[in-house]
C-alpha cells in the first residue's frame, strides 16, 4: 500500500503536492486555498486501486495529451459520496453517487469533481480486454447488481490485504477484473462492450497455451476462423505472434521488477517462452529500452528508503501499470 495526505504539508504546497501525482492529465483546482486530498493506492500488477476523498478539481485529458502519454490504461471510477461531471466527445454528463463510470485514458476527456469520495480501478487494457474484449466507450454504466458486488468485494479486500500474501496480488487482481468485466457487459448497451467477441475469444484462446507454443495454424483450428482474420484481429498489435510475445514479454517484466524474484535470466526464458537467454534479452530491451539488469536495479533500488513522497510512489504505480 502506497498512503497520501496533503494534510500533512503546507497548504500553499498542497495542491500541488495532490496534483503531481499524476501526469495522466492536466489537473487545476476549483476553488483557491487548501486543498485535502487522502488518498491510500494498492499496486496488483495490471490493476491499481485507490480509495480516495479529495477536495473538488478539473482533470482535462486534451488530445495533445493522450497522444503524449504513453500509458495504456482504462479507469473504472465507482463514485461513493460527491459528484463528478465527466465531459467527452462534446457532451457533458453530470453523475451523483452513487454511479460508476468508466474513463478511457486513450480517449480525451475532462472531469469536474464536487468534493468526493471514490474508489478507482486502474486497469491496464491489455489485462482488462482479455477478460471483456475490446472495449471502445467511456461514460457511466447503468445500475447493475455486477457493480455492487465489486464494489462490496473490492472494498473488503482492501480490509484483507494488510494480511494478505505479496505474492497473491496476481490471484486478486484476476478476480476484481473478472467482476469488472461482468459488470461492464451487464451495464453497457449494445455495442460498446461484446463479451463473446471474437478477438476475446481469440485471447481467451492466446492466453491459454503454454509459452512460445503458440501457433498461427493452430488458433485458426480452434476458432475456425482464417488466418486473414487473425490478421485483422490482432493488426493494432502488429499480428497475433507479435501480440502474444509483447504479452509474455510484458508478465517477464513483472517478474523482474519484483525485488523478491530471484529467477536467472536462463529460468525466466523458458517459463515466458523465448528460445533462450539471449533471444529474451534481445526482445526484452527492444520492447521496453532497457536490459532486465537494469530494470532490477532500478526496482532495487526503488525498494530502499529514499527521499520520494507517496505522490511520487503513486504516480510510479499508475504509470507503471502493464
Amino acid at each position: 500500500m502506497i498512503a497520501m495526505d496533503t494534510s500533512n504539508v503546507p497548504e500553499a504546497e498542497q495542491f500541488a503536492y495532490w496534483a503531481a501525482h499524476s501526469r495522466g492529465a492536466r489537473l487545476h483546482q476549483r476553488v483557491p486555498g487548501p486543498f485535502l486530498a487522502r488518498g491510500d493506492l494498492w499496486n496488483l500488477g495490471g490493476l491499481q486501486i485507490t480509495l480516495t476523498e479529495v477536495d473538488p478539481f478539473i482533470a482535462v485529458r486534451d488530445r495533445a495529451l493522450v497522444n503524449a502519454v504513453e500509458s495504456d490504461y482504462l479507469q473504472l471510477v465507482l463514485l461513493l459520496e460527491g459528484g463528478i461531471a465527466f465531459e467527452t466527445e462534446g457532451k457533458t454528463m453530470q453523475l451523483e453517487a452513487p454511479v460508476a463510470f468508466l474513463r478511457d485514458y486513450g480517449q480525451p476527456s475532462t472531469a469536474t469533481s464536487d468534493r468526493m469520495r471514490c474508489l478507482i480501478l486502474y486497469f491496464s487494457r491489455d489485462f482488462l480486454e482479455e477478460a471483456v474484449g475490446p472495449v471502445a466507450f467511456q461514460g457511466p454504466l447503468a445500475s447493475v447488481p455486477e457493480l455492487t458486488l465489486l464494489r462490496d468485494i473490492a472494498m473488503e479486500m482492501i480490509r484483507f490485504f494488510p494480511a494478505a500474501a505479496a505474492s497473491s496480488a496476481p490471484l486478486y487482481a484476476t478476480i476484481l477484473r473478472d467482476l469488472a468485466a461482468a459488470a461492464m457487459v451487464r451495464a453497457g448497451a449494445s455495442g460498446r462492450i461484446d463479451h463473446t467477441s471474437l478477438l476475446a475469444s481469440a485471447k481467451a484462446y492466446v492466453a491459454a497455451q503454454p509459452p512460445g507454443t503458440l501457433s498461427v495454424a493452430g488458433i485458426t483450428a480452434a476458432l475456425g476462423i482464417s488466418r486473414s482474420v487473425v490478421y485483422r484481429l490482432f493488426e493494432r498489435e502488429g499480428g497475433l505472434l507479435a501480440y502474444d510475445r509483447m504479452r509474455r514479454l510484458r508478465a517477464a517484466h513483472r517478474a523482474m521488477s519484483n525485488p523478491l524474484n530471484t529467477s536467472t535470466l536462463v529460468e525466466l526464458a523458458a517459463r515466458y517462452g523465448f528460445r533462450d537467454q539471449a533471444a529474451l534479452l534481445r526482445s526484452f530491451r527492444k520492447a521496453f529500452g532497457s536490459s532486465p539488469s537494469e530494470l532490477r536495479q532500478r526496482h532495487a533500488r526503488a525498494a530502499l528508503p529514499t527521499d520520494r513522497t507517496p505522490t511520487d510512489d503513486i504516480r510510479m504505480a499508475i504509470e507503471g501499470i502493464d
